[in-house]
């Protein structure tokens, strides 16, 4: 059969597309330039503003070929640490033009991030303040630590680390505890029912109180209808993407937040944190050089000041699970302030518990008398 381009430039009818695949990769390491990339918002939902960007690959249109097929066929041809080079290169002038109080990020195949070439090319960008590192799902080395010393290496460097495809059975949840990301996005199956079936909400509140305890944000990719985004609000989700809250597009696309505008003013006139936070002294928090923070300081009482491990939550947070945050950790650290942070992790003030236990009893006290 042949495989030659139809007469209306798109391969022939029935054409392999593995085949179609591999002539486009083979066309793109000879032209690097015919690949291309577009950013596609990520939007936080307790203040409806843009908190960051994903760079997405897009191979020139005339190759006929998705970037998922794309990639695909650089790892069957042992060419996707070059791949992930090429397309990480064009991220690279997006890191410095990126929009201020927003994080950038750029997707890595685990086989791909075991490659020195790739984590050489992300390392010779300097500061990776700004830079968040998603990791998608598929197949890891044998060895992990190809993958998770890596990691640490970019950590070290100020990226954050994101988790792909996230999703409540056990697999999904150990590659949480195994890699202790930033960011931990949800399956796109899960979130594609979110809104529709009462046992999908459970099992992304299960997602997210094991995010929470990690101090990890939680985001829900695929978002494309209402209700999706409603439940998300509800659940006090903080992130969220998808052609409902804007398509990719050149640098720097607004979104479309009108939706989440109208959901998040009616979160407001629910319970989040946001009128319990203060800002802290530079005596009480600790932070590095990109506003996040590194430990809370309380004072002893024969002076000085000690240093307690950081419990970071979202704004969206309602005091009573803040609360239970709080209780759950050692009995010596239960009473040090919490601090709320932004989706690229800067920090935005401290709660009290004694403030959070104050809002709890008062909520309780208004709905038993309601």
């Amino acid at each position: 059969m042949s495989t030659a381009p139809s007469a209306a430039g798109g391969p022939a009818p029935g054409a392999d597309p593995r085949s179609t695949a591999r002539r486009a990769l083979a066309a793109v390491l000879a032209e690097p330039e015919l690949l291309g990339c577009a950013v596609q918002p990520v939007v936080g939902l307790e203040s409806a503003t843009v908190a960051g960007y994903e760079v997405l690959a897009r191979p020139a249109a005339h190759l006929w070929v998705g970037p998922a097929p794309l990639f695909a066929a650089a790892g069957d041809e042992g060419a996707l640490a070059h791949l992930h080079v090429l397309a990480l290169r064009l991220a690279r002038p997006l890191l410095d033009s990126l929009p201020p109080d927003t994080f950038l990020t750029v997707n890595v195949d685990p086989l791909a991030l075991a490659e020195p070439a790739v984590v050489d090319e992300l390392l010779s960008w300097g500061d990776l303040g700004g830079l968040v590192v998603e990791v998608l799902e598929g197949l890891w080395p044998d060895d992990h630590a190809r993958v998770l010393a890596p990691l640490d290496a970019l950590r070290t460097a100020g990226a954050l680390v994101a988790l792909d495809d996230v999703g409540a059975a056990w697999a999904g949840l150990a590659r949480v505890l195994e890699v202790r990301p930033s960011f931990v996005k949800l399956d796109g199956r899960l979130v594609a029912q979110l809104g529709r079936d009462p046992a999908v909400e459970a099992a992304v509140r299960a997602v997210g109180e094991m995010a929470a305890t990690l101090d990890a944000w939680v985001c829900l990719e695929g978002v494309e209808r209402r209700e999706q985004l409603a439940t998300a609000v509800r659940l006090g989700v903080p992130l969220a993407q998808g052609y409902l809250l804007g398509r990719p597009e050149r640098a720097w696309p607004a979104g479309d937040l009108a939706d989440a505008r109208e959901l998040a003013a009616a979160a407001r006139r629910g319970d989040g944190l946001a009128d319990l936070v203060r800002s802290p002294s530079a005596e009480e928090l600790r932070t590095d050089a990109r506003g996040r923070p590194l430990a809370v300081r309380t004072a002893l009482p024969g002076g000085g000041r000690h240093e307690h491990p950081v419990t970071s939550l979202s704004p969206s947070t309602a005091p009573h699970e803040a609360l239970a945050r709080a209780m759950a950790r050692p009995e010596h650290e239960r009473f040090a302030p919490l601090v709320v942070t932004s989706a690229d992790g800067r920090a935005l003030g401290l709660v009290h518990v004694d403030v959070l236990a104050t809002a709890v009893a008062t909520a309780a006290h208004r709905a038993a008398a309601g």
